[in-house]
């Protein structure tokens, strides 16, 4: 099914969505269509599933705690599971896609034990959406967390976490640019438009980093010119290698 961007455009109920509305307009670019595919969802992301038009096989969410995996109990509730960061009671290789919104509670070195189970539950090729804040954005996406996040990224450092977690960034954008109480308060359209001017004029206050990783199969391998050893040889007399010549 195509997403029909002009229905959310005009539809009088998604005139005051702000943030969530524009988010699910920019998912749904990325991904237009998630038929027949099975989708995990981690953190703050209920509010942001394109219902026009993502339609996976089966969906599950998954709610992070930092207890080791041998501490905690996996908890079942319909599609909803509790899960330990370092370990997904999943099967290895079972998801296609994995939607992750950034958690305020997980700190960088949680966020790379996440990455190391989400490169195991994905299949060959398997995609992530990471909507992760911006070192140099200075607000959240909720309005009650309008302070600075401390666990923050630059792209050039995530780019290098990615690598080292077997993962290739294949879209990145930054979104966000102003306070969910601008966005919030007005359609997606007139966001749309502040978006597309805080990318020219505001670029250094994007709040969010939204990025598309596959799964790599085989570590990047640096390979580093040999270099050759030669040996250097005088020339050397017989006298003085105390040759003999022969009768």
């Amino acid at each position: 099914m195509a997403y029909d961007f002009n229905s959310i455009l005009t539809d009088p109920r998604q005139k005051r969505q702000g943030i969530a509305t524009y988010l699910q307009y920019k998912l749904a670019q990325l991904w237009p269509n998630l038929y027949g595919l099975s989708l995990f969802t981690l953190g703050q992301t209920s509010s942001l599933i394109p219902k026009n038009t993502w339609y996976p096989q089966y969906h599950i969410h998954g709610i992070l705690d930092s207890l080791p995996s041998q501490h905690l109990k996996s908890l079942y509730t319909q599609n909803i599971c509790h899960l330990s960061i370092d370990s997904f009671p999943l099967q290895a290789c079972s998801i296609n896609r994995i939607l992750y919104v950034h958690d305020a509670k997980l700190s960088k070195d949680q966020f790379s034990l996440m990455l190391r189970s989400c490169w195991e539950t994905l299949e060959d090729h398997g995609k992530i959406i990471l909507l992760l804040p911006n070192k140099l954005g200075w607000w959240s996406v909720i309005d009650n967390l309008s302070f600075r996040y401390r666990n923050a990224f630059f792209i050039q450092k995530l780019n290098i976490v990615l690598k080292q977690h077997m993962f290739r960034i294949n879209h990145y954008e930054r979104v966000l640019y102003f306070p969910p109480k601008i966005m919030n308060s007005v359609s997606l359209r007139t966001n749309k438009i502040l978006e597309f001017t805080g990318l020219f004029f505001v670029p250094f206050l994007g709040g969010y980093h939204l990025v598309e990783i596959e799964k790599n199969l085989y570590a990047p391998i640096t390979v580093a010119p040999l270099k050759k050893n030669y040996i250097l040889q005088s020339k050397s007399s017989k006298s003085s290698l105390n040759l003999k010549d022969s009768d």
